[in-house]
Parts: C-alpha cells; sequence; structure tokens
C-alpha cells in the first residue's frame, strides 16, 4: 500500500536530496548529527582496519523509509597503510518501504541537477536515462539513471538512480509512486596493486613537483613521510 506525498514530506525530502548532493558533488562536510538526515539509528565499521562507516537513520517524516549513508576509505589517498587513511561519502541509499505517489520525476531531476545521460562503468557517456522496466517479477519496477551536472561548485562526478513503480494493469489509481533513490561519488576502482603503482608514480614526480632542494640526508619529506636524499646542486 503508497500513499500520496504530503507538501511536507516533499519539502523535507527535497531537502535531505539537496544536502546529500551538496556532500556528493561539492565535498561539503557530512555529520550524522545534521536534522535534515533525521536521527542517528545504528553505524559499523564497513570493513575492518579501514575508515569506512555505514550510518542508517530514522526520519520522522518517513518511518518506514531506509535512509542509508556510506563512508569508505578514500580511494584517492594511494597510502599503503590504510588505517591512516580519512574516511569519505561514497553511497547514498533512500529507499520507501510504503512507496510514494505524487512525487514528480521531473521535479527531481531539475532540483537535483541531472544530466539528459549516464555513464557506465568504462566511462562511456550513454544518452538518455530511461532503462525500462525490470523482469519479473519487477515488471513494474522502473528505473532512470542519470549522471549529475557539476553545477558550480562540484568536485567529484555523481550517479543517481530514481526507481519508480508504475501502475498495475488493475490500479484503478494510475499512479505512479517514487520506491527508491540512490546517490553515488564516482570513484576510480584501484586494488592494492594499483594503488602501489599510483604511490610509486606519484613519489617518482615529487622532484619535479618541488625543484631539487638541497636537503641533507636523512630529513624527511612533511608530506610523503619519505626520507629525502642529498641532491647536489649544479652551478
Amino acid at each position: 500500500m503508497s500513499g500520496n506525498i504530503t507538501p511536507s514530506q516533499e519539502q523535507v525530502l527535497l531537502q535531505l536530496l539537496g544536502k546529500v548532493m551538496e556532500i556528493m558533488r561539492d565535498d561539503r562536510p557530512f555529520s550524522p548529527e545534521d536534522p535534515a538526515f533525521g536521527k542517528l539509528k545504528s553505524s559499523y565499521v564497513i570493513k575492518p582496519g579501514e575508515a569506512g562507516i555505514h550510518y542508517s537513520f530514522a526520519n520522522s517524516a518517513f518511518p518506514d523509509a531506509k535512509v542509508d549513508l556510506s563512508m569508505w576509505t578514500d580511494p584517492l589517498d594511494y597510502s599503503d597503510d590504510r588505517t591512516r587513511v580519512q574516511a569519505v561519502p561514497a553511497y547514498f541509499e533512500l529507499w520507501f518501504h510504503n512507496a510514494l505517489a505524487g512525487i514528480s520525476r521531473r521535479l527531481l531531476e531539475q532540483r537535483l541537477d541531472l544530466a539528459s545521460y549516464w555513464v557506465d562503468e568504462k566511462g562511456v557517456r550513454e544518452e538518455g536515462n530511461d532503462m525500462g522496466v525490470g523482469p519479473p517479477p519487477d515488471n513494474l519496477l522502473h528505473s532512470y539513471w542519470y549522471r549529475a551536472n557539476d553545477g558550480e561548485n562540484g568536485r567529484f562526478p555523481v550517479d543517481i538512480e530514481l526507481f519508480f513503480l508504475d501502475p498495475a494493469p488493475n490500479d484503478p489509481s494510475g499512479k505512479v509512486r517514487l520506491d527508491a533513490i540512490t546517490i553515488s561519488r564516482v570513484y576510480p576502482y584501484l586494488t592494492p596493486a594499483m594503488r602501489k603503482k599510483k604511490r610509486e608514480e606519484q613519489n617518482q614526480k615529487k622532484p619535479q613537483t618541488y625543484g631539487y632542494m638541497e636537503l641533507c640526508t636523512g630529513a624527511t619529506c612533511p608530506e610523503s613521510g619519505t626520507v629525502w636524499k642529498s641532491i647536489a646542486l649544479k652551478g
């Protein structure tokens, strides 16, 4: 059973999604105490020995909804010791146990500033957003995929998925209902071996970036923690 979204619920929903977009796209700080998410219900470490944390919230405007945000160990930090790497926002999911009618897909596209295309795992741009309905028994679940526009303060690419339930053939209301929304920051996939290669490439570039400096042998670079070698400058 589903109900019509109320004006107050719509306001809460748009405020929540706007906050998530700022966090994911613009790299605004995230706090699990932010009232836009609701009340923190639980949290747990995603992977032992790393910084990633999964948060679940209870939102009074949608008491039956699943409201989750996951922080991952920063994929763009190539450090070998993952226990010293910070956690960064990665994935948000809002799933309505009772799908809501009366929320316009066009309104969500406009307010979240979504592009008319999506990007696949290989980085290839695919035009259009309508992915159609799923196979039985999910033949009423209609999905739409998007890449968000960069925005004025955008620092990261963001992917969004909207899931609606199409009306059943015997549904007299004929209403489309919002079922779920996912918002994810796009990070490159890196294995430990790939991180090691990136780390080595980064270290090789440092002399070019900072220039050759006459430092005492054994001095430690304050940024990388590596030991500098004494280099004689040419006159």
